[in-house]
This record gives C-alpha cells, structure tokens and sequence, in this order.
C-alpha cells in the first residue's frame, strides 16, 4: 500500500482557497464550473492528523457570493502501489449549504481534522523558524524572488536545480516516483528554461502569503497565481512556478521548500 491522498472538488461561479495543514493546494478563479481531483501528498510530512480547509470567496472583483455558488470537496484515499492508482476510500466530504436567508454573503469557510497514513516521512518545513516573527520578511521573501530571477534569466539551469533540489526531493518521495521519474521532471522543466522562457518579474502589488502555520512563504498575484511567472515570446506560452520558501535555523537566507 502507497496512500496517495487528493481533494476531488467541483466549484461553480466562485474564488476557492484550498489548503491542506495551511498548505496551499489550489487558489482558482472560477467563473463558470470546474470539476478536478488535485493530489495533496506533498503538504503531508508524516502520518498522523491533517488539517483540510475551504474558503469560498466571490469571484474576483465582486464583493459577495452569485447566488449561483456552489462548492463540493471529498478527501480522498488512493493506493498508487500498482501501474495505475486505485481509490480505496472516501474520507471526508463537504457540501456548501448556502445561506438562503437573502443577506449578501462575504464567504464561507471549512475546516476540519482527518487522519493520514503515509509511507514516508519528510525532513522538511516542521523545523523552520516561524516567520512571523521576521520584521524583514517581505524584503528577504523579494530578494528570494530576485534570486530566481536573475539565475532563470541568465540561463544558469544548473544553480536553478540544486535551487529545487530538496523541494523535489520532497515532493517525488511523497508521490513515490521512481529515480527514472524524477530525473525526467527535471529534465522537462530545464528544457523550458534552457529555451525561449523568460522570467516576468515580480512586482510590489504582488501579495505575500504567510503558510504552513507560520513556516512557509510565497507572492502571489492579485489574480491568485504564483507571482513566479514565465512567458515564451515565440510561442506564446506562459507557465507558473508555484514555489514557497522557508527559513532555517543556521541561515540568513529563505530557500525553496
């Protein structure tokens, strides 16, 4: 058994914030109706209890919720231990229950504890400094992003690796990809980097989000997107890199996580 753990939502004419232990899953605009199944392994460090929340926010620019708002959400228990994952069970599911009393509604949120059984344990955030109590930290979260900048523009792929090195060693033991895998999704992100892809630069109306309880940090967009953006002038194509940072005991510096 490798349990393979992911939120299987639909959301319909809404803005959502779903996290996993204050890790953000997925942050999506949604205009209209979305319905997808997005995996949260990598925001579970070790077995024991999980925290799972929703935010239904209205739709960017409108300062309440469509009566049209609908929100599902179910936690669920894959085994990817054969060729193909197969669902074991269903652990949590919501449902909104819209408030049908006619008062705008700003938002709704849900939150609630499951139990998780992994078959790893990471060495990863759970150990940082807490950074709200940074006085610098936005000037150290820019700087970070700079950083990025600056190496993904000058083409220096093999700096940007071992940038990643740790998240992605991360993040491949707890979807248990094999070494092969591993090299290939690197392989594939430094093929687009090493080609016609440039760096948007960050700006100061991005927003910092302070996640992971205290632990993480990233910018996004006013839209919600990772503020860490990319766009080939050739062939039109922009990509996002959605990394988050943290700061450890012996460092001066925030590192990808």
């Amino acid at each position: 058994m490798k349990s393979y753990y992911v939120i299987d939502f639909l959301a319909k004419d809404c803005f959502i914030d779903i996290r996993v232990n204050d890790v953000p899953i997925i942050s999506m605009n949604v205009v209209g109706q979305i319905s997808t199944i997005y995996p949260v392994n990598t925001a579970i460090l070790e077995s024991g209890k999980q925290q799972v929340s929703y935010k239904i926010l209205p739709i960017l620019g409108e300062f309440n919720l469509r009566d049209s708002v609908d929100f599902l959400a179910s936690v669920c228990l894959f085994d990817a231990s054969g060729e193909r994952i197969k669902k074991v069970n269903e652990i949590d599911k919501y449902k909104l229950e819209k408030d049908n009393t006619g008062i705008p509604i700003p938002l709704y949120t849900y939150s609630k504890l499951f139990n998780a059984e992994v078959q790893y344990k990471l060495n990863s955030w759970q150990n940082s400094i807490n950074l709200n109590d940074i006085d610098n930290l936005r000037e150290l979260v820019d700087k970070a992003y700079k950083k990025i900048e600056r190496i993904v523009s000058s083409k220096q792929i093999n700096f940007f690796e071992e940038l990643l090195k740790e998240k992605e060693n991360n993040s491949c033991m707890c979807m248990y990809l094999s070494e092969e895998l591993k090299n290939q999704r690197m392989i594939g992100l430094t093929k687009k980097l090493s080609g016609g892809f440039q760096v948007i630069p960050s700006t100061p109306q991005d927003i910092m989000f302070i996640y992971g309880f205290g632990k993480l940090v990233g910018l996004r967009t006013p839209s919600g997107d990772s503020a860490l953006r990319l766009y080939n002038s050739e062939t039109k194509q922009g990509m996002s890199l959605d990394v988050l940072f943290h700061l450890k005991k012996d460092k001066q510096e925030l590192s990808i996580i």
